[in-house]
């Protein structure tokens, strides 16, 4: 039997597996929003109002910061529902969230990988660092981001809106990702799967080799320095950013790239756990921990309130 699209709605399972915990889990993850919510529009604050902070670093750092709220507020109120036995989702909201989840994690590799051009600069080209990063340049690297992300996951919504779903109708996942809802379908999914495979090579490769270049770079920079307190220095401006890197593609990795029959469904929640709560949670308190001017910035605030 093959079920209407337009009229059949899906059921997101969340951690259906811990019946006895789902309150418990409700407010951890309640809390985890709240505090993912909060430490990323306080890290837009200290930037906006500190003028120390004006620079293509922290710009590239709120665009990132206001793309974790968009995330987490995508996939939080519905996965938090599936704890109160609420887990019904239209199709037409399960085919937004999967399109706004795609376009989110596009622009999340992408900003990454602006600003691992911007430490590139910072630590390989420093005397032209202004020069090269004035802020018409960042702006126009940002709004070319947004539009980009926003435009890749179009060719593939086009084929999974057309695909007959017939299997089930209950999403064994944490919110309409691509794989666990592919699994429903009926259909061939050959042309989708060619499609993902070019734009990965188009777009995600890319990105990724150009990050891994630039890390080189630095990473060879780095080394020519000749006192360890130098070379410290020097890395400390980039560690955070290549944490949140690593994190990401190791998450991405595990949850799009390893075959299937080598994760458990429970496994795959969890990574994607990463993604959607841990990573957008532990951004803003990378990138303030290790930096004096944030640190600084937050105690001002403090001190004037």
């Amino acid at each position: 039997m093959v079920y209407e699209n337009s009229s059949e709605g899906f059921t997101l399972m969340g951690f259906f597996e811990f019946p006895n915990s789902q309150f418990l889990l409700f407010f951890a993850f309640l809390t985890a929003y709240f505090l993912c919510i909060l430490e990323n529009i306080i890290l837009i604050i200290l930037v906006c109002l500190n003028s120390q902070l004006h620079s293509p670093m922290y710009f590239f750092l709120c665009n990132l910061s206001f793309l974790d709220i968009c995330l987490t507020t995508l996939i939080h109120p519905k996965f938090l529902l599936t704890f109160l036995n609420m887990r019904s989702i239209s199709f037409h909201e399960c085919m937004g969230q999967l399109y706004l989840y795609i376009a989110f994690q596009s622009l999340e590799y992408l900003l990454l990988t602006v600003m691992s051009y911007d430490r590139y600069v910072a630590i390989c080209n420093p005397l032209h660092y202004n020069i090269i990063l004035n802020k018409k340049f960042c702006v126009i690297l940002a709004v070319v981001t947004w539009l980009i992300s926003f435009v890749d996951p179009a060719p593939i919504m086009r084929l999974v809106t057309k695909l007959p779903f017939c299997k089930s109708r209950k999403i064994n996942h944490l919110f309409c990702d691509s794989v666990p809802l592919l699994k429903l379908s009926c259909g061939s999914i050959t042309k989708l799967g060619i499609v993902i495979f070019i734009e990965g090579l188009i777009l995600a490769l890319p990105a990724f080799l150009f990050t891994l270049y630039t890390y080189v770079s630095i990473i060879s920079v780095i080394l020519k320095i000749q006192t360890a307190k130098g070379r410290l220095k020097a890395f400390s401006t980039c560690s955070s950013h290549l944490t949140v890197v690593s994190m990401l593609y190791v998450t991405l990795t595990c949850v799009y790239f390893l075959p299937s029959t080598s994760q458990s469904i429970n496994d795959s929640k969890t990574v994607s756990l990463l993604n959607i709560v841990l990573i957008p949670m532990l951004n803003p308190v990378l990138y303030s921990l290790r930096n004096k001017d944030v640190k600084n910035a937050f105690l001002k605030l403090i001190k004037q309130n």
